[in-house]
């Protein structure tokens, strides 16, 4: 029950507020704006250098940073009922100048950024904002120059993290559909410059970097779908490489499209960025901007577009060219907790995974990254499968399940070369793999033997074509002499093996249950 109002209550009159509305109203933004103007200088006059400033010019007494927020404070309230109306980068324009200046300290730079993530997250920016596609291009530009003072590491480490949250948040608000290819790459090269520097800080910072640059991949590759295949399908030629000062372009501009009888998309894209170091530079995703004549000019625009295609095949490209890396760096145990043998490509691998994942069916719809898939990614999966660790194995796994499931009538050979010199050559211990490593090739194995159509596809696209071995033969034979211990104890092997054979025939039951009359052959691969 409530109190009746009393004569003396103060009644408060507002035809914007709204009580149950995730969303605050308009009006309420320029107190947020006011509040957040409040916040960074309180921390400003904190500061020596800014809690007094003596000219003899009276009408600069306060330095320029502080004027424009006091400029900005005389004006908000009287936007309150229009805000609609407000050009955002009006009242933004003060808090990334702070961000991108290096004269303020770390603190102020930190508070700067919290009112940015702020407006984000409360959607003070949103669709319906008038220019928000340049109040947000302008957001990242500002944040992925971020300069500022370091006085201590631990308030670096503070901005650092405080830098990740605005990026994603960047990715995550409704506008971000307005950001360009170029936009979307540097948020990536930016996150990944901090990953990189927190090798050597704390261990929050690390995990936190790790987890942005994961959603971040998860942000730009779930919008694939999405994506217009007119108006976003990318350049086939003068791709951009990564850790490449200069560009070189691929002349012939129908390899990446030209799809061989096999299935198998020729493409004369390679990876670069194999010398990288990790421990002294950086790799950085690069959208094309010097190529000359017609496809110059069709990248040129690209660039500037809103984020599609493009920035994904750069993207996809660089996570590619990390794993090439790793053949080049002697990665060996390191201090840090989170660092050691398997850190590179288990965190290559883990964000390929998520692109693939997000991007579903879509990823063999373009050219250009289906290629990628094709060429750079399963040479890294073969060579990594065959390493001597069971976690890395694993995520490699994982990687091919997604593709059979989402691409394997594009990737026949691929696929096949995989399945012969990695999986059944780790499950029968040809290279001399571990027990865990052979588990987690039979796992695998029955896995893809649980598929519904795996198994006829097999023998349809593999053993009735005189140019590929027989993988269903092969199988068969793998898991019935792995089925039962001869010289050895009963193991968990033993029984996956068991499991792969009942899933085989009941495979194969249940293809003759259907009485389906169809040909096996016609689910032969392209």
């Amino acid at each position: 029950m409530g109190c009746p109002m009393q004569q003396s209550d103060v009644v408060a009159v507002s035809r914007d507020t709204k009580d149950c509305s995730c969303t605050p109203p308009r009006s309420s933004s320029a107190f947020m704006v006011n509040s957040e103007i409040g916040a960074v200088l309180a921390v400003m006059r904190r500061n020596v250098r800014w809690g007094f400033h003596y000219t003899t010019d009276e009408d600069q007494l306060d330095h320029p940073l502080i004027k424009s927020f006091k400029e900005i404070r005389k004006k908000v309230f009287l936007w309150q009922h229009q805000w609609h109306t407000i050009n955002p980068v009006v009242y933004l324009q003060p808090f990334l100048d702070v961000i991108q200046s290096d004269e303020t300290s770390a603190p102020i730079t930190g508070v700067a950024l919290s009112s940015i993530y702020k407006f984000l997250t409360l959607e003070v920016l949103d669709l319906d904002t008038i220019n928000v596609a340049d109040s947000l291009r302008l957001i990242v530009d500002a944040v992925t120059s971020c300069r500022f003072e370091v006085t201590d590491p631990a308030s670096e480490e503070v901005v650092l993290m405080k830098i990740l949250q605005v990026l994603l948040a960047c990715m995550k608000n409704k506008a971000s559909v307005n950001l360009s290819n170029q936009h979307a790459c540097n948020i990536v090269n930016t996150c990944f410059q901090i990953v990189h520097q927190a090798s050597s800080k704390g261990e929050l910072l690390q995990r936190t970097a790790r987890h942005t640059m994961h959603e971040l991949i998860r942000c730009i590759f779930m919008h694939l779908p999405d994506v217009c295949n007119n108006n976003q399908d990318f350049t086939q030629g003068g791709r951009s490489h990564l850790a490449e000062e200069d560009s070189i372009p691929d002349n012939d501009h129908t390899s990446a499209s030209k799809t061989q009888d096999n299935g198998y998309t020729g493409s004369k894209i390679e990876a670069t960025g194999g010398a990288l170091n990790l421990s002294t530079e950086i790799p950085e995703i690069k959208m094309d901007h010097e190529i000359t004549g017609e496809v110059g000019q069709t990248t040129n625009h690209l660039v500037a577009e809103p984020y599609g295609v493009p920035c994904m095949v750069e993207i996809f490209n660089f996570l590619c060219s990390l794993l090439n890396a790793v053949e080049h760096v002697g990665v060996g145990p390191r201090s840090n907790s989170i660092a050691y043998d398997e850190d590179v490509p288990l965190f290559a691998f883990g964000l390929i995974n998520s692109a693939i994942e997000l991007s579903g069916p879509s990823l063999g719809h373009h050219p250009e990254l289906l290629a990628l898939v094709q060429n750079d990614l399963f040479r890294s999966l073969m060579q990594f499968g065959l390493s001597p660790s069971s976690l890395i194995l694993s995520t490699v796994c994982s990687i091919v399940l997604n593709i059979y499931h989402l691409m394997r009538v594009k990737l026949k050979l691929q696929l096949e070369a995989f399945f012969s010199n990695v999986l059944m050559r780790i499950a029968v211990n040809k290279h001399g793999a571990s027990y865990q490593q052979q588990e987690v090739a039979m796992e695998t194995l029955v896995d893809l033997c649980r598929q519904p159509s795996f198994i006829h596809e097999m023998y349809a696209n593999y053993d009735c074509d005189i140019s590929c071995s027989d993988l269903f033969e092969d199988l068969a034979n793998l898991l019935s002499k792995s089925a039962f211990p001869v010289n050895s104890p009963l193991s968990a092997i033993h029984i996956l093996a068991l499991e792969g054979l009942i899933a085989m025939i009941s495979s194969m039951a249940d293809r003759v249950a259907d009485g389906d009359q169809t040909p096996v052959l016609g689910t032969v691969y392209p």
